[in-house]
């Protein structure tokens, strides 16, 4: 294992920290009726709140919990919401007080009470349905003693032997389960991995399984701005994982990367997994993940964003539903829920919503092929026989070249698209490929998809208007379609990945000589979207990311080095664009 660089906490003392002091042990009693936030949730019950509960790791370090628990006199069943972020409302992280998100990113202020920590379960809701939420500081994160791991196999073994000691309360009944959007789905995979006995069910809301492939090295390509920005949005008095820089000095997939990757098929608890066709960080290792699951498990597609999806009151109860089979007993007809439910975008036109499949992709779905020309910038079903080539100047205010082509019938692709690209460049023994489908109208116009409710008077306006609004905050919301990413000197499939979401080994890397012309496989990240007759399928490869960052100001990554970039079609050098076709 390579030495970990580790990089000062974020002191406690900074402004956004908002801490609350040292370790203060005690239970307070919030009564029903109770607003904790203005405008927030009233609580509809009384709350036992057990704060800074000490949890002792096998190493002797203590975690600092905070216990959410109805008056009960028998034991309940426990949720963990586990994150470096801050318990309760401490830390950088949000929904009031952060001018990153607006209008509370589509969340009525009504929806939740101001008790849930960032990302996870409300306790004014849960409490009243007779459970315990208990949100746990992991380590390093303020007054948990140590240093955070970045979803490290030892973050998996503290929480494991945090579960094991919640168990042992008094008012635990035994049965834990875990919850929560991205750190707080992540640390379950990582979590449950370890096979922790008294750990029930989980339920990852849209969270990456394999840090290097899905989020910091996806494609290769370093994106280090948002994993930085997070670093340092970490508080406590100790120190923090590196991540950025380990990624600067360990940018192929190794020991390092693999410590972050858990073992999904160890997992042996049922699973409640979201996920969703938009989110940057999360999408392509939610899916993987999935597919490695090896447990009784269920998928929800959803159509908006993490947050909202968490929050919006039927899937709430649909949580609750789950939790109420696997942690409570009770026989509800959980079991009769389809394996998966899934969403089908249609920018433009209506999405279809939780629509029961047996499968994702759904069974039925063939391949369709449809062959780039350089020469008339078309896809077409049949492989042009003569060569040809395009591409672009790395200099040019667009380094990028797009290929159409127009549907004679409506046409729904569902699953992971393949694009093998035959390239070269010139100026550099490398290039950097970023590549998009994208749905445009018979006219020839962007059809985005939107996944918020700003509450702001933007209907369907196009994204080049918005960023003339200076509303980078808003672009997150918007999704023109799946993207892939491909440093080409690391290019080569995983053998051992499913047909169906093909993937990138990242472990090696092959520079390119001069001129040299080489095949290269960019999967895109998994999507099901509607075209329409007439309507038009956009595919862009472009020598640069074109995408707004997941957080608003965040640098954009620098271009790599070189001159120009070219794509060779026809011939010998049948690059094409492969989609995953559900006759329905």
């Amino acid at each position: 294992m390579p030495d970990i660089i580790f990089t000062p906490l974020t002191p406690l003392s900074d402004k956004y920290s908002r801490y609350k002091g040292p370790p203060n042990p005690r239970t307070e009693r919030l009564v029903a009726g109770y607003q904790y936030a203005k405008g927030g949730r009233r609580l509809t019950c009384d709350i036992l709140v057990d704060r800074d509960v000490a949890l002792t790791m096998r190493d002797g370090v203590r975690l600092y919990a905070d216990v959410f628990r109805p008056v009960s006199d028998a034991p309940v069943p426990a949720i963990i919401n586990w994150a470096p972020y801050g318990k309760g409302d401490t830390g950088y992280w949000t929904l009031d007080e952060s001018e990153v998100f607006p209008n509370r990113f589509g969340i009525k202020r009504g929806a939740v009470s101001g008790l849930q920590s960032w990302e996870g379960n409300d306790p004014a809701y849960w409490c009243a349905h007779g459970y315990a939420v208990v949100q746990i500081d992991a380590r390093g994160a303020f007054n948990s003693e140590g240093d955070v791991w970045f979803l490290s196999q030892g973050e998996g073994r503290d929480g494991a032997d945090a579960i094991e000691e919640l168990a042992t309360l008094d008012w635990c009944s035994g049965k834990i389960g875990m919850a929560g959007n991205s750190w707080l789905a992540m640390s379950q995979w990582r979590i449950a991995s370890e096979r922790p006995p008294h750990l029930t069910a989980i339920a990852p809301w849209e969270g990456l399984c394999d840090p290097h492939r899905n989020s910091t090295l996806r494609g290769g390509i370093p994106a280090l701005a948002f994993p930085n920005f997070i670093r340092n949005k970490m508080y406590g008095a100790g120190k923090v994982e590196d991540i950025t820089a380990m990624a600067e000095r360990e940018p192929l997939y190794n020991e390092y990367w693999a410590d972050k990757t858990p073992p999904i098929e160890r997992i042996d608890v049922p699973a409640y997994v979201v996920a969703s066709y938009t989110n940057q960080a999360h999408t392509g290792g939610t899916f993987s993940a999935w597919n490695q699951l090896t447990s009784p498990k269920w998928l929800r597609i959803h159509n908006t964003q993490e947050w909202p999806d968490f929050y919006n009151p039927a899937y709430t109860d649909d949580l609750r539903r789950f939790f109420d089979a696997t942690l409570r007993g009770i026989e509800n007809g959980w079991e009769k829920t389809p394996k998966v439910r899934m969403c089908v975008l249609d920018p433009g036109h209506k999405d279809i919503i939780d629509r029961p499949e047996a499968s994702f992709p759904p069974q039925g779905v063939s391949s369709r092929t449809l062959f780039l020309d350089a020469g008339s910038k078309q896809l077409s079903p049949a492989l042009p026989s003569a060569e040809s080539q395009t591409g672009y100047a790395l200099q040019d205010k667009h380094p990028e070249v797009d290929f159409l082509h127009r549907f004679d019938a409506d046409i729904e692709i569902a699953g992971t698209p393949l694009l093998a690209l035959w390239v070269s460049a010139q100026g550099h023994n490398d290039l950097d490929l970023f590549v998009y489908i994208q749905k445009l109208s018979a006219s020839g116009k962007q059809l985005w998809h939107q996944t918020v409710d700003l509450g702001l008077p933007l209907g369907r306006m196009w994204m080049p208007k918005v960023f003339a609004l200076g509303a980078k905050a808003m672009a997150p919301a918007f999704f023109g379609g799946p993207d892939g990413l491909l440093r080409v000197s690391r290019r080569g499939l995983d053998p051992d990945a499913p047909a169906h979401q093909p993937e990138l080994l990242l472990d090696k890397e092959r520079f390119i000589p001069e001129g040299d012309i080489v095949e290269a496989e960019i999967p895109f990240w998994p999507v099901a979207m509607r075209w329409h007759k007439g309507e038009q399928l956009r595919l862009k490869i472009s020598g640069k990311h074109l995408l707004p960052g997941l957080l608003p100001d965040l640098p954009e990554p620098p271009m790599q080095r070189g001159k120009t970039h070219t794509i060779h079609t026809g011939g010998q050098y049948p690059s094409k664009l492969v989609l995953p076709f559900n006759p329905g």
